[in-house]
């Protein structure tokens, strides 16, 4: 009788233990799944908005104008009239996200002064958020971007972390870029890691890389 009891206990805790690890493991299943499902958007997304600007560089090479016509023309409403209508957006007016905030992959709030702070935002057909704002340091190098695009692919819905649904493009006068690009696979990591502030994940999850 004894032995019988004994066997019972063994297996209900053994029962017990499988639970618990499955328990354990399936949200961390569904956390992957669902980041490997935003990575896998944000490589489509990016090749679409890459392909808009294509299209503009193809219409009104270049992308942004040079010389005396840039310090004339170029602000955020201009780029907004010229880039926005190749994405076929909703509308053209900012969206009221008077809730929405979002912070960085470590946790981090984002800071008003900070360069990759955007108050503004547009809608795309299938609930992307994008925004666009000009580079705001005095003096710019030929090889620093002009403007910077922030991509927010599944819209409000959380997590609103950079790195995780909240992307990165620099635009230059001829071409864009994933914030990122050409850091060095190593720094990349770093950076799209718990500690980092998932700035430079938008280069790194189109290199191959995972979180």
């Amino acid at each position: 009788m004894k032995s019988f009891s004994f066997s019972i206990f063994n297996v209900v805790s053994i029962f017990a233990i499988i639970i618990l690890i499955v328990l354990i493991i399936i949200p961390f299943n569904l956390i992957n799944l669902e980041q490997a499902q935003r990575i896998a958007k944000w490589k489509s997304t990016y090749e679409e908005i890459k392909y808009s600007f294509d299209l503009v560089k193809l219409h009104e090479n270049p992308i942004i104008p040079n010389d005396d016509e840039y310090e004339k023309s170029v602000n955020n409403e201009y780029i907004k009239n010229r880039i926005f209508p190749y994405f076929n957006m909703l509308n053209y007016e900012k969206v009221n996200l008077k809730k929405y905030t979002y912070r960085k992959l470590n946790g981090s709030p984002i800071k008003k002064n900070w360069q990759y702070y955007f108050n503004e935002f547009y809608e795309l057909k299938d609930g992307t958020l994008i925004s666009i704002k000009n580079n705001e340091n005095e003096k710019l190098l030929p090889d620093q971007p002009l403007y910077f695009m922030l991509i927010d692919i599944n819209g409000a819905e959380k997590p609103n972390r950079i790195g995780q649904d909240i992307f990165f493009i620099n635009i230059y006068s001829d071409k864009i870029t994933p914030l990122g690009k050409s850091k060095g696979y190593e720094r990349l990591k770093v950076n799209c890691s718990p500690i980092g502030s998932g700035l430079y994940c938008s280069e790194y999850y189109l290199l191959g890389g995972n979180l």
